[in-house]
């Protein structure tokens, strides 16, 4: 296993991102985080760009997941479906928070029937690209219907990274950790045999979903990088994050 270790945070407010900030690598910024996140607010990304210009090792990430008015709050494949005013709402999105600073941005279109939409996810990275974002795809790498033909999907259009709980759907809990690990596993060994094929770098598979201090090395044993929201009693945690930190040898304490 190669690579620098990573950490990402999600947070949904300016007090989380100080919280976070001085030990992740990269905070995810969310609106509402309560619902899973959705595309932040742009006064957010503002200031925790602000915050993130003097710690040369944190960057911002702008989730794209727009809010539309009568659309679905579900976390399933119909949700993240392509149509053309999710495609619209997401370009406008992806500009918004490219001017107000993001270093990155984590997008997702699906199709109905569970896969990656090529053609969709192919605009938004383009889109994202030409304003020198770096694209990441959202944890809806863990609705699609097939997670190695997924993989091929997500090398293909070159996507940086994805993060995923190593589960079908949205509750990691339906699965032990040992089983998670082993999917995931297999994830990351398809994200190298497509790097050779294509002759690129590999898509950084990021295990999510309940990772914590308390878990965090058997997640190392597979991957450098990781994806904890840090809460305890659903409030970010200083604790959590420092001693995230210190296991990923971040800058936490012991």
């Amino acid at each position: 296993m190669n690579g620098a270790r990573t950490l990402e945070v999600p947070i949904d407010s300016i007090e989380g991102a100080r919280l976070a900030a001085p030990i992740a690598t990269r905070l995810e910024v969310c609106h509402d985080l309560s619902s899973e996140g959705w595309t932040p607010k742009v006064e957010l990304v503002q200031q925790c760009r602000e915050l993130v210009n003097g710690i040369s090792t944190c960057t911002v990430v702008a989730m794209i997941r727009p809010a539309l008015r009568g659309g679905s709050r579900a976390l399933n494949v119909a949700a993240f479906t392509t149509t053309p005013r999710l495609l619209t709402a997401c370009l406008d999105e992806i500009d918004a928070c490219a001017n107000a600073g993001a270093h990155s941005v984590a997008v997702s279109l699906l199709t109905s029937d569970g896969f990656v939409d090529m053609d969709g996810n192919a605009r938004l990275i383009e889109h994202a690209r030409d304003r020198g974002l770096v694209v990441a795809f959202l944890r809806t790498f863990d609705l699609l219907v097939d997670r190695e033909r997924g993989m091929r999907d997500v090398a293909a259009l070159g996507f940086t990274r994805f993060i995923t709980a190593g589960v079908l759907g949205w509750d990691a809990s339906v699965a032990t950790l040992e089983q998670r690990i082993a999917v995931i596993r297999r994830d990351i060994d398809n994200a190298s045999r497509e790097a050779t094929r294509l002759g690129r770098a590999a898509v950084e598979v990021v295990p999510a979903g309940g990772v914590r201090a308390a878990n965090a090395k058997e997640w190392l044993t597979i991957s450098p990088h990781l994806h904890a929201s840090c809460r305890v009693d659903g409030v970010l945690s200083a604790d959590e994050v420092q001693r995230l930190g210190s296991i990923l040898d971040l800058g936490g304490v012991p």
